[in-house]
């Protein structure tokens, strides 16, 4: 049975200030002595859960489950659960990211990837296809190749 641990209890004891804590409490193994954050009430980090440094997770955002959000990532968007697995779109420096379970693939690759899986990917594929709209509209590129990202409107 997992144990959950009332984060907001203990942090209401922190003092801080409009940026978050002044220091956090050391003596604690899940956090730097020194260290800044901001948690808004009723926030719930899961067991496992890791966020990098100068993250920013804005208000009313959901991760979903299983979800992968890679490095330097911006603008995500959840574009479903599929074969197993959520799948999200995110921009990293204008190229669009596909990123489920442990995956995180340029558009192409993903296309790539799960067009010739040896498992029925269908679903999958079809969630690509939003996918890759959403990229469109937001003139994300589809790979790191310049020749590849010329699409058709």
């Amino acid at each position: 049975m997992t144990e959950w641990t009332d984060i907001g209890a203990i942090a209401a004891t922190w003092d801080k200030d409009e940026y978050g804590w002044q220091v956090a409490p050391t003596g604690l193994e899940w956090i730097e002595g020194g260290a800044r954050a901001r948690i808004g009430e009723g926030a719930r980090i899961g067991e496992g859960a890791r966020i990098g440094e100068w993250a920013r997770i804005g208000e009313w955002a959901s991760i979903g489950a299983r979800a992968r959000i890679g490095e330097c990532a911006r603008n995500p968007v959840d574009i479903g659960w599929a074969d197993g697995y959520r799948k999200c779109i995110a921009e990293v420096e204008g190229v669009a990211y596909i990123g489920a379970g442990c995956r995180w693939f340029t558009l192409d690759d993903a296309l790539v990837h799960w067009g010739n899986h040896s498992e029925d990917r269908a679903m999958t594929l079809a969630l690509l296809e939003s996918a890759k709209a959403i990229a469109n509209l937001n003139g994300w590129q589809w790979s790191h190749s310049a020749a590849l990202t010329e699409r058709p409107a």
